[in-house]
């Protein structure tokens, strides 16, 4: 849903929240939730795991949405052989704020053979929104990732504009402690101006970007590149994919085949996604 605003008066007062789950494999060799720390507006929520087995942790933010000078922490630590999938409830709002960004830090840890899934759903900006993110990811030897997230520019569904406001979005990832890729886009201002030129969004309204890490690299690229209308190359050891499009809904249709395509043609797993991705 895209209800809701934030202006020069806001609803309520900027929040620090925190999310932090960590997973072990047992040695009788069940994946648990072994540490949960949680301080609103987000929470965490377990429904049962996966067919194959995976946990399955779901982040919400009760607060309805980030406002200007919110401090929003994710971690999600899995431990040697672990696994898990974590997805979000629901599109995650970013009002507009006439002061500070918003700032979101999202940090993964993988242990050694272990096996992460990071699907938020899309982040939409309103216009004037500002927002500062970033994501750092540690994988272990024998650790592999799949995950990505969306970025949708105003309120589409209501037709809205981008007249203002402000993007900084990071990723790095280091293998082994060693940095092997990162990546920062930022936008300032954000505007449809500016997103209309060819060297950004060309148009498009929706961008998605996709990572995988897998010992399989090569493979992951030749699947990626059997989807249609995503363009994508290997950095670092990693596999890279990023999608545009002006529609939404269609961009969505896009990012979830390549994440069945990926987890089934990749890791193994079945092609289904979580039941919260409705596509």
């Amino acid at each position: 849903m895209e209800n809701g605003d934030s202006t020069r008066g806001l609803a309520r007062p900027a929040v620090n929240g925190r999310a932090g789950a960590a997973f072990a494999r047992d040695p009788d060799g069940v994946v648990r939730l072994k540490d949960l720390d949680q301080r609103d507006p987000l929470k965490i929520l377990f429904p049962d795991p996966l067919a194959e087995g995976q946990p399955v942790a779901v982040l919400v933010n009760t607060g309805g949405g980030v406002v200007g000078g919110d401090r929003l922490s994710t971690e999600i630590d899995l431990g040697p052989g672990a696994e898990a999938l974590v997805v979000g409830q629901s599109a995650e709002k970013i009002y507009r704020s006439w002061g500070p960004a918003s700032e979101i830090r999202n940090r993964l840890t993988v242990g050694a053979g272990g096996r992460l899934e990071w699907f938020p759903q899309e982040t939409i900006l309103f216009d004037k929104a500002r927002l500062d993110r970033s994501l750092d990811l540690d994988l272990a030897p024998g650790a592999t990732f799949l995950g990505g997230e969306i970025v949708v520019y105003g309120r589409r569904a209501r037709g809205e504009t981008m007249t203002g406001g402000s993007l900084r979005d990071g990723w790095r990832v280091r293998r082994e402690g060693r940095l092997v890729w990162a990546d920062r886009f930022i936008a300032d201002p954000v505007n449809d101006a500016l997103l209309d030129r060819p060297a950004l969004l060309g148009g498009a309204r929706a961008s998605a970007m996709l990572v995988c890490a897998t010992g399989d690299a090569a493979g992951a690229l030749e699947i990626a590149r059997s989807q249609a209308g995503v363009s994508c190359g290997l950095v670092g050891g990693l596999l890279v994919a990023r999608l545009l499009d002006p529609d939404v809904p269609a961009l969505r249709a896009r990012y979830c085949r390549l994440w069945q395509a990926l987890r089934h043609g990749v890791f193994g797993l079945p092609d289904g996604i979580s039941r919260l991705w409705h596509v």
